[in-house]
């Protein structure tokens, strides 16, 4: 049994949103088992709860907290004292081992920063990144997607090194990394980049390809691309509204509206994995309707079942990183 947690709490279409996608995936995936954290001041009634198939209860329960963290809040060390909010409770849970996966749609820097201090970290040197395949090129993942604005060269060395990590263990295929840059010439690019492509010149693991350019997202030789988080949350939010773009502009036209609808909904509704922490995590969009939702749950069960964290440290022991 997946045993999944919720923090419902967050996201801009309340927790409606969250219980009607743990609804769906427990009627889909039989061997899964969700738990929804849930506000006191914002719990679903009993109307709503009644939806839950008594096939299904034993499958589903609450857990109602007395606080939560909203997507618009600003993140301080008052943060860690929040033990009774929902995203506290389920990522201290999970490191007790209540849960094999979190599934947040709320406020990213909390998420961030609690999951570092209740998670704790696969490797100390190695930062933690946001990391999720693009639909518009499905054999590559982009990290890291908006964790970290600011990163030093040794941080974007070590998202190289955690995203080949994930594309080997989770895809089963070797990973080409390479950092993403305003041009491919060894002259390119401000001095952090540069240093951290002189880094992982000299890396015997994983494969370097050296700089990829914006037009590599959708059809380059590499299929892990490193990025800060600016660079790497405006590039994923551009493909999304590129694509929202011509879904509105090529509705009318001949094309197949159900292949072009598929294919919207498979970039948009998606989560974005947390690596580097002791826990599997998934952050799906804070606007996230029920199909994203569902989405972001999907994946979660796919990194629960790959126990994805924990390959990750095998992995990265494998390759020397002790």
């Amino acid at each position: 049994m997946i045993r999944v947690a919720i923090d419902a709490m967050g996201g801009d279409l309340g927790p409606r949103v969250a219980f009607q996608a743990a609804k769906q995936v427990l009627e889909t995936y039989p061997s899964v088992q969700i738990t929804l954290y849930l506000s006191a001041d914002d719990t679903l009634s009993s109307q709503d709860l009644s939806q839950i198939d008594s096939a299904l209860s034993g499958r589903f329960s609450t857990v109602v907290c007395s606080d939560f963290i909203s997507g618009d809040e600003q993140v301080n060390r008052t943060l860690y004292r929040r033990s009774e909010s929902t995203l506290y409770r389920s990522l201290y849970d999970m490191s007790e081992g209540a849960h094999d996966v979190v599934v947040t749609l709320g406020n990213t820097a909390a998420m961030v920063a609690l999951a570092r201090r209740l998670l704790g970290l696969i490797r100390p040197r190695l930062h933690p990144a946001l990391v999720r395949e693009l639909r518009l090129n499905p054999l590559c993942c982009l990290l890291d997607l908006g964790a970290n604005v600011h990163c030093p060269a040794q941080m974007l060395e070590g998202f190289s090194i955690l995203g080949a990590a994930y594309t080997e263990v989770l895809r089963s295929e070797p990973a080409k990394v390479a950092l993403l840059n305003v041009g491919v010439e060894s002259t390119k690019g401000n001095s952090v980049i540069r240093q951290a492509d002189s880094a992982l010149s000299s890396r015997m693991w994983p494969e370097y390809n050296g700089y990829a350019e914006g037009f590599d997202l959708f059809g380059g030789e590499s299929n892990v691309l490193v990025c800060d988080g600016m660079v790497g949350n405006t590039v994923l939010k551009a493909s999304e509204g590129l694509l929202t773009y011509f879904q509105k502009k090529l509705v009318k036209t001949s094309i197949n509206k159900k292949e072009l609808e598929s294919f919207y909904e498979s970039e948009r509704h998606h989560g974005a994995s947390f690596i580097g922490v002791r826990g599997n995590l998934v952050k799906g969009h804070g606007r996230s309707d029920f199909r994203a939702a569902m989405g972001a749950i999907e994946y979660g069960i796919e990194m629960a079942r790959a126990d994805l964290w924990c390959a990750i440290d095998k992995k990265l022991e494998k390759e020397g990183f002790i």
